[in-house]
């Protein structure tokens, strides 16, 4: 039975990296950042000039791309110096159980080994979310781990019902936990179809179930965020996810803004482009819809399964 559920949570984070990586990369050349309403490339200052009035910002990356990873630090350093100590991080790769041994680290009480140990980190966390973590605690920034603890998700996924996520976990459901909208299930459900033939094929009955994990989710991180706004009204809250989870405005932040109508959010998206989409206007129009800027990765850069 054990082991049963530890290939369910292993599938789930699978499915997570997949679903926010149409093709894995190391790439590291800097992705353009454009923005949608005008198709004007920005540089990373320009994009932190542009949404430092905002209370929260979504940045949706593809977790396994080594360029925007690089992005998502420079533009954290970049809302600093516009914030200074009004500026909080929030991570998906953080779940909501480990935030005691994540602010112990933070303060310095513990050290990074055992911060390590007991907040089952993402594989890629040392390349890929460590430079954001570290600056954090450098200038005593909050971070916030925001996520659903996995094995919470995991079991919603296996058992289709909240009654299957076992007691230990309950008090991290989100209350309430509200419905997703049919565009997003739509979305979801196209990408997962999608996934056949690839790494972690899912089968047609399976994706409800999934779905289901993922609204949790989505909830779950609404939930967080909406909480620690409530607490800290002047900060403004950097949320990094997958892009499935916020493009479009859909996922976290269609169930934020349920929550906090009141809220100023701004969504950045990543997006694969063709190399003949490029050109930063043209990028802009034909994504116009995934979000308020949208960072650029040609699909040269896609690796396999781009």
């Amino acid at each position: 039975m054990m082991k049963s559920f530890v290939r369910k949570e292993t599938v789930l984070w699978a499915l997570t990296v997949l679903l926010a990586a149409p093709g894995l990369t190391g790439a590291a050349q800097r992705p353009d950042i454009v923005e949608t309403a005008t198709g004007r490339s920005l540089s990373v200052s320009e994009l932190a000039h542009e949404v430092k009035g905002a209370d929260v910002i979504f940045f949706g990356e593809f977790h396994d791309n080594a360029a925007i990873h690089d992005l998502e630090a420079a533009l954290f350093e970049a809302l600093y110096d516009k914030k200074g100590r009004n500026l909080a991080l929030s991570m998906e790769m953080g779940e909501q159980d480990s935030q005691p041994v994540l602010d112990a680290y933070l303060k310095g009480e513990i050290e990074e080994a055992a911060y390590l140990a007991q907040s089952r980190p993402w594989p890629n966390y040392k390349e890929a979310y460590r430079p954001v973590v570290e600056f954090a605690k450098t200038h005593e920034l909050s971070v916030v781990a925001a996520s659903i603890p996995r094995p919470a998700a995991a079991a919603y996924a296996r058992t289709g019902t909240l009654d299957g996520i076992p007691e230990k976990w309950k008090p991290y459901v989100p209350e309430p936990l509200y419905p997703s909208s049919l565009a997003y299930e739509r979305k979801f459900t196209k990408i997962m179809k999608a996934l056949k033939g690839r790494a972690m094929p899912v089968s047609e009955e399976t994706i409800p179930k999934l779905f289901a994990a993922q609204s949790l989710k989505d909830n779950a991180m609404a939930e967080r965020l909406a909480a620690y706004k409530k607490s800290h009204p002047d900060h403004l809250v950097y949320h990094l996810t997958g892009s499935v989870h916020s493009g479009g405005y859909l996922g976290t932040v269609e169930q934020l803004h349920r929550r906090r109508p009141d809220l100023d959010i701004q969504v950045i998206t990543a997006v694969f482009a063709e190399p003949s989409e490029t050109d930063a206007r043209q990028a802009g129009t034909l994504h116009q819809d995934e979000g308020d800027y949208i960072v650029v990765v040609p699909k040269t850069e896609a690796g396999d399964g781009g």
